[in-house]
This record gives structure tokens, C-alpha cells and sequence, in this order.
């Protein structure tokens, strides 16, 4: 078989196996102990297969990082003009995904800025970051929301949904932890922001 029939008989699904491999890896071993060969046999795949793929084990992680917080934007963000829905689904998958992939989140935040070969890869988080602020921001002109900058607004959506899973790191296993309901979480959020509910 050749490389180019080899390419056309994997499945669309194995890039992406291959990228969700890597965080999980990450999570376990930290940038620095992560191994193509662990990612490989992660994602049941070839070695080879990560290289030709992805070049280098630089720009698999990169693409890792990149595809997660791509893959956020797309599924998470998404202005419908029915606030609760938009913010429970948000907080939904934020928190399901600090689930999977927090540990890798957290090596990632806390390694990758002294990686020289991973500079930029958290540019992803900035966009999300962004994509967030723009939503609520839609939501203020429509004057659902009330007037507040960006800068307090989404860490004010977004930390408590993510302190409990940090606090929780540190805890010895089998200590039952606290998990978020989106659902209160959103309607929290929303009081005495929501312009809606005043006379």
C-alpha cells in the first residue's frame, strides 16, 4: 500500500484521536515527560503515523492545543438570542472539558511559556477568551446585560467554574468534590446582571 492510499484508508476521526491522545498524555506526564511513543500507543496508532501527521512532537502539541480551544469557540460560544441556553450550554462544556482535559490545561498554562517551541500556542485561549466577551457584549447591546467591561465579566462567568476544579487538584483521592450546576451557576451569574427582570 502506498503512503497516499494509507492516507485515504484512515478514518477523518484519527487526527482528531490522535490530538485528544495528546492532552490526555500531557495530563498525566506534563509537557516536559510527554512522549511521542506514549501519544502513539494513547491513540492506538503508529508512531510513525504521529510524524507524518504532524512533523515534530512541537507541532503536535501545538495542534493539540490549537484544535481544543478551536473546537470550544465552535461548540461552546454561539449567540442564539436566548441568554440562559447560550450561557448553560457554555458553562456546560467548559466544565465537562476541564473534566477531560484539565490536567493538560493546567501543565500546559504553567509549562508551555517556557517552551521556546511552543511560543503562541495559548494564542487559541485568547480567542476563546474573546469569543466570549464578544457573545456578552451582544447581549449588552441588546440591552439584556447590563454595562460591564469584558475584563470582569468573563473571568466573572468563568472562575467559578474553575477555582472548584483548581482547589480540587489538591485534594487527596476519593474526597467527594464539588461539581458546578450550570444551570444555578447561570441564573447566579445573571442576577443583578440581567436587565430583563427590573419594572
Amino acid at each position: 500500500m502506498t503512503s497516499a492510499q494509507r492516507r485515504a484508508s484512515e478514518s477523518p476521526s484519527t487526527a482528531v484521536t490522535i490530538l485528544d491522545a495528546t492532552l490526555l498524555v500531557i495530563g498525566e506526564r506534563g509537557l516536559k515527560g510527554t512522549t511521542t511513543r506514549a501519544i502513539a500507543e494513547r491513540a492506538e496508532v503508529n508512531e510513525v503515523t504521529l510524524f507524518r501527521k504532524f512533523g515534530t512532537k512541537a507541532n503536535l502539541i501545538r495542534a493539540a492545543i490549537e484544535h481544543r480551544f478551536a473546537t470550544a469557540r465552535r461548540d461552546f460560544v454561539a449567540y442564539t438570542g436566548a441568554i440562559d441556553a447560550d450561557l448553560i450550554r457554555l458553562a456546560t462544556n467548559y466544565r465537562d472539558t476541564l473534566e477531560e482535559f484539565g490536567p493538560a490545561i493546567r501543565a500546559i498554562v504553567t509549562e508551555a511559556p517556557y517552551e521556546p517551541e511552543l511560543a503562541g500556542s495559548l494564542q487559541g485561549a485568547q480567542r476563546l477568551y474573546d469569543a466570549i466577551a464578544a457573545m456578552l457584549a451582544r447581549y449588552q447591546q441588546e440591552g439584556v446585560l447590563r454595562p460591564e467591561p469584558a475584563e470582569t465579566l468573563v473571568p466573572a462567568f468563568l472562575a467559578p467554574i474553575l477555582v472548584p476544579y483548581l482547589t480540587r487538584m489538591a485534594e487527596p483521592l476519593g474526597v467527594p468534590h464539588f461539581v458546578i450546576d450550570p444551570t444555578v451557576h447561570v441564573h447566579r451569574f445573571l442576577s443583578g446582571r440581567s436587565l430583563q427582570s427590573e419594572p
